[in-house]
């Protein structure tokens, strides 16, 4: 069954682009960087997820945010993930059900 799962975000552009959402004790980060090659957004996410970070270590840049990744999906489709209206306060936790299926993570 699907909740809503709050997100903290940064950078916005038509949604956002870096965003963490904690889901069953996890912390999820969803990135997508600007590409310099094409001078735009991909349409796809890259979704890690991180150790539990506190609240001094996230009050900094996320630039660097996945190189602390414990676990790495992959791609996701901007497309699959469904925000709240505003795309700014809320994704659904499908996403992250389909993601961590079956998956053990420590």
């Amino acid at each position: 069954m699907s909740k809503s799962i709050p997100i903290e975000y940064r950078d916005f552009w038509d949604v956002p682009r870096i965003f963490l959402a904690r889901y069953e004790g996890k912390l999820f980060l969803f990135d997508c960087a600007f590409d310099e090659t094409t001078e735009d957004f991909p349409d796809f996410y890259q979704v890690y997820i991180l150790p539990n970070l506190d609240a001094k270590e996230l009050a900094d840049s996320w630039a660097h945010l996945s190189s602390r990744a414990i676990h790495c999906f992959g791609k996701v489709p901007i497309e699959r993930i469904r925000f709240d209206p505003t795309r700014r306060l809320e994704i659904d936790s499908t996403i992250l059900d389909e993601l961590t299926a079956g998956i053990a993570i420590g």
